[in-house]
């Protein structure tokens, strides 16, 4: 009777955990605030090759600013106001005034440079795989 009783406690615990393991995760789709990062290391990456591809093939002139028409989905559902390059990576400013910029700083495989706080009037915040929260201060 006991060893029942007992195995009934660890079932139900067991189902338990199980449920506010999986029923606490978001949901795809839930309320996202965007990409998650993974996916935009790789979305920035294919939009720096787009962009490189076209320059190299004379349709497009060379510029810091990447066009709408080379970003990936997952840059576009950023809602950038522009995207551009920065040292080899990627900025999406998705917020501006005159003197301040804010987004999403994605460093590439490519690019040798790592995201320092202070270099060219950025702050940054590591919010994983190669993603960062930036804020920009613009000299005017």
């Amino acid at each position: 009777m006991m060893f029942r009783f007992h195995s009934f406690i660890v079932t139900v615990c067991l189902f338990g955990c199980l449920f506010v393991f999986f029923g606490c995760q978001k949901k795809p789709g839930a309320g996202d605030a965007g990409p998650l990062p993974d996916n935009l290391a790789i979305a920035a990456l294919q939009t720096h090759i787009r962009y490189i591809k076209a320059v190299n093939s004379g349709a497009q002139k060379p510029s810091v600013e990447i066009s709408k028409q080379y970003w990936t989905d997952e840059i576009k559902r950023l809602n950038p106001i522009t995207v551009y390059r920065h040292r080899g990576n990627i900025v999406v400013v998705q917020r501006a005034s005159a003197n301040r910029q804010e987004g999403k700083y994605i460093s590439i495989i490519i690019s040798s440079y790592a995201p320092r706080s202070g270099d060219d009037g950025f702050t940054f915040i590591d919010i994983g795989n190669n993603v960062h929260d930036f804020k920009r201060a613009i000299e005017n």
